[in-house]
């Protein structure tokens, strides 16, 4: 049975710390019914942590914390037009093109040095301009933050080009969720580069991705040029 006199606290408590980091027009009360159905769709958790903790409400304040900033940035990405996906710095598309590059140059120079042959780049290759550079370095140390199982996947998927039928035979798993390791190993690497700071979308960012004018935006038109 659920513990009411630790949970209304552990309620208020949350909905208070997460309202105060986002603009006044939210409604403390909007998120407090937010959390508490968030509690009853999710009895079986909050239970086993009210058992388990001791008398301690640390691990379930930190459970409601996450819950009500999950629900407040969906409310602002509805407000202010932007997908929880812009919010990062880079799209995974965006990884997957310079997952391409990293793992096919070993001398990172050589692309400052290709970029200004006066060659056409061919629709394959992202661009390999200096702020681009940059980018290919970023991503380059997220890589080997990596635990040893997700670089793996990475280096046969992108350096070796393995099909995921053959990583899942590599790692004893199915097709399928060498894929979901993929798609892990992706997002893993979009949290390591960070996010943008939700006040750029609050200043009138209407959604519109072409219209941004960052990395992302600058390296599909790049990545698409064909000399």
């Amino acid at each position: 049975m659920l513990d009411w006199t630790k949970l209304a606290p552990a309620v208020e408590r949350a909905a208070g710390a997460v309202v105060s980091k986002f603009p006044a027009h939210h409604d403390v009360s909007d998120v407090k019914q937010t959390l508490w159905v968030w509690i009853m769709e999710n009895k079986p958790t909050i239970l086993k942590i009210l058992t388990d903790s001791e008398g301690t409400t640390v691990a379930l304040d930190q459970l409601l914390v996450k819950a009500a900033n999950s629900f407040l940035k969906t409310e602002e990405a509805a407000i202010y037009g932007y997908d929880e996906e812009d919010s990062f710095n880079f799209s995974l598309d965006l990884i997957k093109s310079i997952l391409e590059v990293v793992f096919e140059y070993e001398d990172w120079q050589s692309f400052a040095s290709a970029a200004g042959d006066g060659m056409p780049r061919a629709k394959s290759e992202p661009a390999t301009g200096g702020n681009n550079l940059a980018s290919y370095a970023d991503v380059s140390r997220a890589i080997t933050a990596l635990p040893e199982e997700q670089y793996n996947l990475l280096v046969w998927r992108y350096k070796y080009h393995w099909t995921f039928t053959a990583i899942g035979e590599a790692q004893s798993i199915s097709r399928q969720a060498a894929n979901q390791r993929h798609e892990q190993a992706l997002k893993a690497i979009q949290q390591f580069l960070g996010k943008r700071d939700l006040a750029d979308f609050r200043r009138g960012y209407d959604g519109r991705t072409e219209a941004r004018g960052n990395a992302s935006g600058q390296a599909r038109v790049e990545r698409d040029y064909e000399g």
